[in-house]
């Protein structure tokens, strides 16, 4: 048995779009493959794990960017050396772009980013809102969008998924971020309840740095049945494009 060290950062301020959700699944999917969780909470200016298998940034509005961003600045080394050693982190949303390399706003001001993911990100006018699905190599990925930005890509590379219904948060017609141990998405939802296998990607990483190994059972294949059946709705109504965006 293993114990799985899971880290979220600023849980009471970015968390609006139930990140702590995405916590919870991977705590759950670790047990039910026969390991164990800690999971610390981590806000401003209170001090963070040493070291961490996981850490997860959930999503806020830009107020809350505009809280957290100097104290995440002075994290940098610490996420930066947990990343550099295999630390698995997700991020979702207002925190994901927090990791790119700044946020250009709507009225001409900018915001820094600590720039561990090569993109920018800027702000728009309209908001992209519905069901989103992309083609990614663990799968279709699916949930809800619900963002007004569009990310630049330094290296097209670290695209993870090709939008096929909705609009995804990358120009190009793609959504999410993958760079090494650093997962960056707009998918909400939480996005792990509904994409067990991107949950499974993320644990089978944080498991190998650790030197154990990860693998689902029929016990995760139970509870999946419901993620299926959510998948196969939402699908239907992703491509019947109820809607996609509005105008600010």
């Amino acid at each position: 048995m293993t114990t799985l060290r899971i880290v979220q950062l600023y849980p009471d301020l970015l968390g609006v779009t139930g990140d702590r959700g995405n916590v919870e699944v991977l705590a759950a999917r670790a047990s039910l493959a026969g390991h164990e969780s800690e999971v610390t909470l981590v806000g401003l200016g209170e001090e963070a794990p040493t070291d961490a298998d996981i850490v997860v940034i959930g999503n806020g509005p830009l107020s809350a960017l505009r809280v957290v961003r100097d104290d995440l600045e002075s994290r940098r080394d610490w996420l930066a050396a947990r990343v550099a050693a295999g630390t698995v982190v997700l991020a979702v949303g207002g925190g994901s772009e927090l990791l790119s390399e700044g946020i250009d706003l709507v009225d001409g001001s900018h915001l820094d980013g600590l720039a561990l993911i090569p993109a920018r990100v800027g702000r728009t006018k309209q908001r992209r809102v519905g069901y989103v699905v992309a083609d990614t190599v663990d799968g279709k990925l699916i949930g809800f969008e619900d963002h007004a930005s569009l990310w630049r890509l330094g290296d097209p590379g670290i695209a993870y998924g090709t939008v096929t219904a909705g609009n995804g948060g990358i120009e190009g017609g793609f959504e999410t971020v993958r760079m090494g141990s650093i997962y960056a998405t707009n998918v909400q939802g939480p996005v792990l309840p509904l994409n067990p296998a991107l949950a499974d990607a993320l644990l089978a990483q944080a498991f190998a740095r650790l030197g154990a190994a990860y693998s689902p059972g029929p016990a995760h294949a139970e509870i999946d049945a419901h993620a299926l059946a959510a998948r196969a709705e939402i699908e239907r109504l992703a491509v019947d494009k109820r809607f996609t965006a509005i105008q600010l």
